[in-house]
């Protein structure tokens, strides 16, 4: 009887010493963003900082595609990449160069990513910035 009860045992030891808040690799980040796109500007509400962020769009620029997920926002425009940390409770931006145009984008938990003709753009929800990396020649 003891030996069959011990793994249970043990198991629910290992629940109780494990500290909340730990992810691994597995777990699903929660919905901590919002995107709210507006004729002039971008609004993200960010659950973590509970408060909107605003960013202005500039005049005459198009909003060409957006998305969010976990705790990253990302916006594509005619000039801009713009991208919002719910962590970091800020908005960053890279601008496009002339030619270059969107391929895809994504955000999921706290990357986002935008490819275009001529790089890559990754967001990342712990720093709030984005790293770029330019494609070779073909």
């Amino acid at each position: 009887m003891m030996t069959k009860s011990f793994p249970t045992i043990v198991f629910l030891m290992t629940l109780l010493l494990v500290p909340p808040g730990i992810a691994s690799p597995g777990d699903v980040v929660e919905q901590e963003v919002y995107l709210l796109v507006r004729e002039r500007e971008l609004l993200a509400f960010s659950a973590v900082g509970n408060r909107w962020v605003t960013q202005n769009l500039i005049s005459g620029e198009r909003v060409l595609e957006n998305t969010f997920d976990g705790h990253v926002a990302v916006v594509v425009t005619s000039v801009r990449v713009l991208g919002f940390s719910a962590l970091t409770n800020r908005w960053d931006e890279e601008r496009l160069e002339v030619g270059e145009s969107m391929v895809s984008l994504t955000a999921e938990g706290d990357v986002g990513a935008v490819i275009t003709n001529l790089r890559a753009f990754g967001f990342g929800a712990k720093s709030g910035r984005w790293t770029v990396k330019r494609f070779g020649l073909k």
